[in-house]
C-alpha cells in the first residue's frame, strides 16, 4: 500500500462527532521565502510593490496585497482569493457560490442526527467529545453545476469554517521544556483579554452549533473551527482575540498541565507513537527532532517552578506567535469581498514582531541520525500482538520537488500490491499480509530537514521464521529499480490517473478543507495551493533516480517489532519516555551479504498497464435530458431474498457511483463460533482478491468487505464505468472458497484473527463499548467469547460455513450515482445469479432487538486486560425507551445544552481526564444517552469519576432552568441549523440513505421531520422530561474498565534531574546475559493469551453489581422490534412519554 496519510500529532480540545484526519501530501517550500520577503517589504513600506505580474497582484487598498489566484479543478465551483495582510498574514478566502436558503428547510435532507457510518443498526451516536475515538475517512464531492444553475435553485445550510496556522511547532521548543509547543496550543484556548472567561471561545462555538480544535506538529501549529454561517463574524472575533492577546493565566496553566499528562497517558500504549519516539532517540544531539513533543508532568513540572513555566509560555508565545508567521483560510457562502472584509477586520490586528523562525538550514539530512541508527538492528517488544519489519532510509527533504513527486512515484511502485509486486510475492508464501511504503506525511517523517522512506511489512509467524528470505526479497525488489529505468510509461499512467482524480475532485466539508488549505498556504506558492498535493506536473528522470540511488545504498535502519524473540535476544533496554522495551544488535553480516549478493527474482517486476482505468465519464442524467428525480431513493425490486433501492444522481454530477450490499444471514447470531467463522471467511476472501483488485484501487475505484452484526457488508464506489466488475469478482469469490483456500492459508489467518481479537480486548475503550453493547443488545457475542472460540475452528468449519452462509441470505442493496435503473437491475441480477441463494427461514436471528434495563443504577466493573495500562474508562449509559422523533429531539437538544458545561466542569476544571463525551445512543430503536470519561486510575478512582458524573447530572436541570429564553432559542436554532446542513457529497448522501435502509426505518426525510419537532419544543418541555424521567424511569448502567494503578511504577519516566542523554536506559529487571532461566516472551504471551478472560469485579452485598452478563439479562424484558415513531407528538406530555418507555 502506498502511504498517503497524515498523522496529526497532539490533537487537543473538544470534538463534535468523528472527524477525518486529512492527508497532507508532501509539503513544498517553493516561494515561501519570496512571499515572506514580500511580506517584510510590504510591512516596511506600506506601499504596493508590484513584483508579481499585473494579473497576479492588484493593489486595491493599502491594507491588503493581492496574490495570484490558485488554479482549481473544473468541477470546483468555489471562488478563491489570496491575500497578504499588512501585518504579514497570508490569507486564502474560499467563497462557496451555492445559494443561501430562504426558508431554512433542507430540500433533500435524508440524514439522521447521529454520527454513524450507517453500517451498524445496533448503535449510532451523536457524540460531543474532547477526543476522537475513531477517525473515519469520508470522500466528498462538489455539485458540479453551473453558476446559473446554482442561482436558480434554493440552497441548503452549510457550515462556515476558519483555520489559522502558526509557523512554529515542536522543532522550536527549548530542549529543557519538551512539550512546550504542545502545551502552548492547549493554553491559547484559555481566554483572551477581550473575552477573559476561560472557556469563552469554546462556549461561544458550542452555543452556535459549532466545533473547534487544534493540533501541534513539528514545524507548525494549527487552530480551526466551524460554525453556522450567520455566526462566522462573531466567532472570528472570539478566535482572533486568542491570537492577539491570550491570557494564559497561571491558575489555568497548572490545571491544563494535567490535561497534557492525561493525553499522554492515553497514547502511551500506542505502538506507532512509541516507535516514533524510539526513532527520535537516535537523532543526532542538537538536532530539533531529538525531542519529546507530547510533553507530560515530567517535562512540564518536575524541576520547574510554576512561575518559570508561566513566564516561558508567555515568552514562547510572544516570540513565535507573530502575524508574519501565520496563514489563515476561511470558507463560507458569502461574497468573497465580504470574506475579505472579515479577515482584514479580525486578523490585521494580530501583532507582528518581524523576527524569523527557527533556521533549519544548518541541519543536514545526512547527519540527522546517529551512525548507530544505520549500523544497528532495533528489536522492539510491542504492546499489541503484532509482528512488523521496517526498513527506513533517510532521504533529503522532498518539499521542493512537489511538481515531480519522485518519492510518491517510487512509493507507488514499492507499495503496489498487484501482480509482480513485493507484497504479492510475500503473500503467496504466507510470509506477510500487508505492506506499506513511502514517506508518512507526519512532521516527524516529512519535514524541512529530511524525509523518512519506510517499507513496513506486517509479517505472519511464518514470515518471522523466514526473516532472511523476506529481507532477500526486499533487497531484490529495491535493487530492481536501479536496473529498469527510465520510468516514463509508469509515471505517465499515474500522472493521468491523478489528473482525472483532480478533474473530478470531490468537495470536502468546509472544516476539513480550510484545515488542509492553511497548511498548503504555507508550503506552496499561491498559484499551486490547490494543485500542489494533487498533480504530477512533470516527469523528471533525474529526480526519480535520486530517490532510487538513495534506496540502493546500504545505509538504512532495520527495525523488527514482535512478541517473538529473534535468535534469543533479550529486551534489555527501555526508551525513557514511553518505557518501550527494546534491544539492539549490530547489523548481522549475513544480512549485509544478502544485500551485496542480491540477485533479481523473476516474480518481481513493475506494474503492468492498468485495465481498470476509466475513460467514459458521460453523465447519464444529462444524456437523458435532465429528468426530474425524486430526492430520495426508490425501491425498484423487492423479493423474499432481496430489496434494491436506487437513485440516479442529479445533484453532484460527477461520473461516480456507489453500490452497497448487506448480505444478511441468521448464522452469526446463532453461535459465537459462526461469528468468528464469518470474520475468517471475510478475511480469506479479501486475501484471495487483493492482488487482482489492487489495480482497481489505483485507478479510482475502491471496495470495502467486512463483517457486521448480521453478515458481511460489501461497498464499492468510484468511477461508474467499471464498478460492476468489482462486484462480479467479489461475489464470485464468495461462492468459490473451496476452490482456492488451503490449510496453510487458513492456519495463518486463524492465528491472525485471534491476534486481532486480542488487540481489541486490551484497549480499554473498545472493551468498555463491547461490554455495554453485550448487555444492551438481545443477541450479541462479546469479543472475549469469540476470542475463545477461535482455537477450535478448522478449515472444514470455514468451508462448511461458506456454503451455508451463501445458501440462505437476504440482501439489502443500495445503488446510487451516475447509473441507470437498467444497469442497477443488471448488477443485482448478476449478483443473485452468482449467489443462487434461498430465503431465510429462521427470521428471529435477524431481528434487531434490545434488552430493557431494570430501573435504578447498575454497575459492571472489570480490570483493563493490559496490566501496564493505567487508563480507566467509565461510561454511564442512561436508557430511556422506544424512540420517537420528539424524544430524539429532546435528547439531542439536552446534549447540546450540556456539552460545553460538561467539558468545562469535568475536563477543564476537575481534570478528570482528557477525554470527556456526552452522546445520544440508539440501540435498535431504543434510545438513551451516555456520559463517558477516560481517566487514569493513578489520578482518580472509578468510583470518584462516577460520583462526579452524577454530581454534574444533578446540575443539568439547574443549567436549563437558569438559561434565558434568548439563550434557549439561540441553542435550539443552532441545532436546527446543524440538521439543515446539506450533504455536500454523494458519499454523505449515500451514507445517510444506507443508514435508513440497514436500520429498516427508511425515514429518508428524517431531518425535516426532526426540525419540525424541534421548532415546537420549549425549555419547559426539556425540564419536565428530565424531571419525570429521573423520578420514574432512571435506568442507569455504569460500565467501568479500571486501569492498573501499580503499572506506573514499572514504567517510570526519568526525572529532570537524570541525565538527558541519548544513551538508552537499561531495565533493572532484565538480565543482559540472556540466562537460561529467562522464559521466551512469546511463550509468556501465549500463556497469557490462553488464559485471557474478562472477569467482572464483585462487590459483596451489592445487588446492583453485575458479575455475569448472561445471568443479568436472563429475566429482563426484551423490547419487540422497534422503529422510531414518526407522528408529531407535540401534544403528548412528558409523563406520557415516560409511561410509554
Amino acid at each position: 500500500m502506498f502511504i498517503r496519510r497524515f498523522s496529526k500529532l497532539l490533537v487537543t480540545n473538544a470534538t463534535l462527532g468523528n472527524r477525518i484526519n486529512l492527508s497532507y501530501c508532501h509539503k513544498a517550500l517553493v516561494d515561501t521565502l519570496k512571499i515572506y520577503q514580500e511580506s517584510k517589504n510590504f510591512l516596511c513600506s506600506g506601499l504596493l510593490r508590484n513584483n508579481f505580474s499585473t494579473s497576479a497582484m492588484v493593489n486595491t487598498e493599502s491594507a491588503v496585497r493581492y496574490l495570484e489566484i490558485p488554479d482549481k479543478s473544473e468541477s470546483d465551483k468555489k471562488h478563491y482569493k489570496t491575500l497578504l495582510l499588512s501585518n504579514g498574514i497570508r490569507a486564502l478566502l474560499v467563497s462557496d457560490p451555492t445559494p443561501v436558503p430562504h426558508c431554512g428547510l433542507t430540500s433533500s435532507s435524508s440524514s439522521s442526527s447521529y454520527d454513524s457510518t450507517g453500517d451498524s443498526c445496533a448503535e449510532e451516536s451523536s457524540s460531543t467529545s474532547s477526543e476522537d475515538e475513531e477517525s473515519m475517512s469520508t470522500s466528498t464531492t462538489d455539485n458540479g453545476e453551473t453558476d446559473s444553475d446554482l442561482e436558480s435553485e434554493e440552497g441548503d445550510e452549510k457550515l462556515a469554517a476558519c483555520a489559522l496556522l502558526v509557523d512554529v511547532g515542536s522543532f522550536t521548543e527549548p530542549p529543557e521544556y519538551q512539550g512546550l509547543a504542545h502545551f502552548l496550543e492547549h493554553m491559547i484556548f484559555m481566554g483572551s483579554e477581550k473575552f477573559p472567561a476561560e472557556n469563552a471561545f469554546d462556549a461561544h462555538i458550542k452555543k452556535c452549533g459549532g466545533f473547534d480544535n487544534a493540533h501541534t506538529e513539528f514545524e507548525e501549529t494549527c487552530f480551526y473551527f466551524e460554525v453556522s454561517e450567520e455566526h462566522l463574524d462573531s466567532s472570528m472575533d472570539y478566535f482572533s482575540a486568542l491570537l492577539k492577546a491570550p491570557l494564559m493565566k497561571k491558575e489555568a496553566m497548572t490545571r491544563e498541565r494535567d490535561a497534557v499528562e492525561s493525553e499522554f497517558q492515553q497514547i502511551v500504549h500506542d505502538d506507532e507513537v512509541r516507535r516514533d519516539q524510539l526513532v527520535a532517540a537516535y537523532a543526532t544531539p542538537g538536532y530539533p527532532h531529538a525531542t519529546f513533543p507530547w510533553g507530560n508532568l515530567k517535562t512540564l513540572k518536575e524541576g520547574i517552578s510554576d512561575d518559570e513555566l508561566h513566564a516561558k509560555l508567555h515568552e514562547f508565545q510572544k516570540r513565535h506567535y507573530s502575524a508574519h508567521r501565520m496563514c489563515v483560510c476561511v470558507q463560507a457562502r458569502l461574497p468573497i469581498d465580504e470574506l475579505e472584509q472579515m479577515v482584514v477586520k479580525h486578523f490585521s490586528g494580530i501583532p507582528s514582531n518581524e523576527l524569523p523562525g527557527i533556521d533549519l538550514s544548518p541541519y543536514n539530512y545526512q547527519d540527522a541520525f546517529r551512525k548507530e541508527f544505520f549500523e544497528e538492528v532495533i528489536f522492539i517488544k510491542p504492546i499489541e500482538n503484532i509482528c512488523k519489519l521496517e526498513l527506513t532510509w533517510i532521504l533529503p527533504s522532498m518539499i521542493k520537488q512537489y511538481k515531480t513527486k519522485p518519492d510518491q512515484f517510487i512509493s507507488h511502485l514499492v507499495g503496489y500490491e498487484g501482480e509482480g509486486s513485493l507484497c504479492a510475492y510475500l503473500r503467496k508464501r504466507l510470509w506477510a499480509l500487508e505492506l506499506t511504503a513511502g514517506i508518512d506525511e507526519s512532521g516527524f517523517e516529512s519535514n524541512t530537514i529530511y524525509s523518512s522512506f519506510v517499507i513496513g511489512i506486517f509479517l505472519t509467524d511464518r514470515g518471522f521464521q523466514h526473516l532472511d528470505e523476506v529481507l532477500a526479497a526486499c533487497f531484490a525488489f529495491v535493487k530492481l529499480f536501479a536496473d529498469c529505468g527510465p520510468f516514463q510509461d509508469a509515471y505517465t499512467e499515474l500522472q493521468k490517473i491523478e489528473a482525472t482524480n483532480f478533474r473530478f475532485e470531490s468537495q470536502r466539508p468546509a472544516l476539513d478543507n480550510v484545515e488542509k488549505l492553511a497548511v498548503k498556504l504555507k508550503y506552496y506558492p499561491p498559484k499551486d495551493i490547490l494543485t500542489g498535493t494533487e498533480l504530477y506536473y512533470e516527469y523528471n528522470e533525474e529526480h526519480i533516480q535520486e530517490v532510487v540511488r538513495h534506496l540502493n545504498e546500504f545505509k538504512f535502519n532495520i527495525m523488527i517489532t514482535s512478541q517473538h524473540k529473534y535468535e534469543g535476544i533479550t529486551y534489555d533496554k527501555k526508551e525513557k519516555w514511553f518505557g518501550t522495551e527494546y534491544t539492539t544488535i549490530g547489523m548481522p553480516q549475513k544480512w549485509r551479504d544478502l544485500w551485496n549478493d542480491s540477485k533479481p527474482i523473476a516474480e518481481l517486476f513493475l506494474p503492468k498497464p492498468n485495465r481498470f482505468i476509466s475513460t467514459d465519464f458521460r453523465l447519464h442524467w444529462e444524456e437523458n435530458g435532465k429528468p426530474e428525480i425524486p430526492v430520495t431513493p426508490k425501491k425498484i425490486l423487492q423479493t423474499d431474498i432481496c430489496e434494491l433501492w436506487f437513485r440516479q444522481d442529479d445533484k453532484f454530477l460527477l461520473p461516480e457511483a456507489y453500490m452497497y450490499f448487506y448480505f444478511v444471514s441468521p448464522l452469526l447470531r446463532k453461535d459465537p463460533k459462526n461469528d468468528a467463522l464469518c470474520a475468517l471467511y471475510e478475511r480469506l476472501i479479501k486475501f484471495r482478491l487483493c492482488e487482482e483488485l489492487y489495480p482497481a484501487t489505483v485507478a479510482g475505484l475502491s471496495y470495502q468487505f467486512y463483517t457486521a452484526e448480521k453478515g458481511i457488508i460489501l461497498k464499492v464506489n468510484g468511477y461508474n464505468e467499471k464498478l460492476h466488475l468489482l462486484v462480479g469478482i467479489i461475489t464470485k469469490a464468495m461462492v468459490s472458497m473451496r476452490d482456492h483456500i488451503t490449510e496453510d492459508q487458513f492456519n495463518i489467518f486463524k492465528t491472525d484473527q485471534k491476534k486481532s481479537y486480542f488487540n481489541s480486548l486490551i484497549k480499554p475503550r473498545t472493551l468498555n463499548k463491547d461490554i455495554r453493547l453485550s448487555l444492551v443488545e438481545h443477541i450479541r457475542w462479546p469479543i472475549i467469547t469469540k476470542y475463545k472460540s477461535v482455537d477450535s475452528l478448522t478449515l472444514n468449519d470455514v468451508l462448511n460455513f461458506s456454503d451455508a452462509y451463501t445458501s440462505e441470505l437476504y440482501l439489502q442493496t443500495l445503488m446510487q450515482g451516475n447509473l441507470t435503473e437498467e444497469s442497477a437491475h443488471n448488477v443485482m441480477n448478476s449478483v443473485l445469479t452468482t449467489l443462487n441463494c434461498r430465503n431465510i427461514k429462521e427470521t428471529k436471528y435477524i431481528e434487531n432487538r434490545t434488552v430493557q434495563l431494570p430501573q435504578g443504577s447498575h454497575f459492571i466493573r472489570c480490570r483493563a486486560l493490559n496490566d501496564q495500562d493505567v487508563n480507566t474508562v467509565i461510561c454511564n449509559f442512561y436508557q430511556i425507551g422506544p424512540c420517537s422523533l420528539r424524544l430524539e429531539s429532546i435528547l439531542d437538544l439536552l446534549m447540546m445544552f450540556v456539552e460545553e458545561p460538561l467539558f468545562d466542569t469535568l475536563r477543564t476544571k476537575e481534570q478528570l481526564g482528557y477525554y470527556v463525551s456526552a452522546s445520544v445512543r440508539m440501540n435498535y430503536g431504543i434510545i438513551g444517552y451516555s456520559i463517558a470519561v477516560n481517566s487514569q486510575e493513578t489520578k482518580f478512582s472509578a468510583a470518584h469519576v462516577d460520583e462526579r458524573i452524577e454530581v454534574f447530572r444533578g446540575k443539568m436541570l439547574q443549567i436549563l432552568e437558569e438559561m434565558s429564553a434568548e439563550d434557549f432559542d439561540h441553542v435550539r436554532e443552532s441545532l436546527i441549523k446543524i440538521k439543515q446542513v446539506v450533504d455536500i457529497s454523494l458519499a454523505e448522501e449515500v451514507s445517510h440513505h444506507w443508514e435508513e435502509i440497514t436500520s429498516e426505518e427508511y425515514v429518508f426525510d428524517r431531518r425535516r421531520r426532526e426540525i419540525d419537532v424541534l421548532r415546537a419544543l420549549t425549555k419547559q418541555d426539556i425540564i419536565d422530561f428530565c424531571l419525570n424521567n429521573e423520578r420514574t424511569n432512571l435506568r442507569k448502567l455504569s460500565v467501568q474498565v479500571i486501569g492498573n494503578k501499580d503499572a506506573v511504577r514499572a514504567k517510570r519516566s526519568p526525572t529532570r534531574g537524570e541525565e538527558n542523554s541519548n544513551e538508552h536506559n537499561r531495565s533493572s529487571s532484565s538480565s543482559g546475559n540472556g540466562s537460561d532461566s529467562e522464559v521466551d516472551d512469546e511463550e509468556l504471551f501465549n500463556a497469557l493469551a490462553s488464559k485471557l478472560d474478562v472477569r467482572f469485579i464483585p462487590k459483596d452485598g451489592d445487588a446492583t453489581t453485575i458479575v455475569d452478563i448472561k445471568d443479568f439479562k436472563e429475566n429482563l424484558h426484551v423490547y419487540p422490534i422497534t422503529k422510531t415513531k414518526l407522528e408529531n407528538a407535540t401534544e403528548r406530555t412528558p409523563m406520557e412519554i415516560i409511561e410509554e418507555c
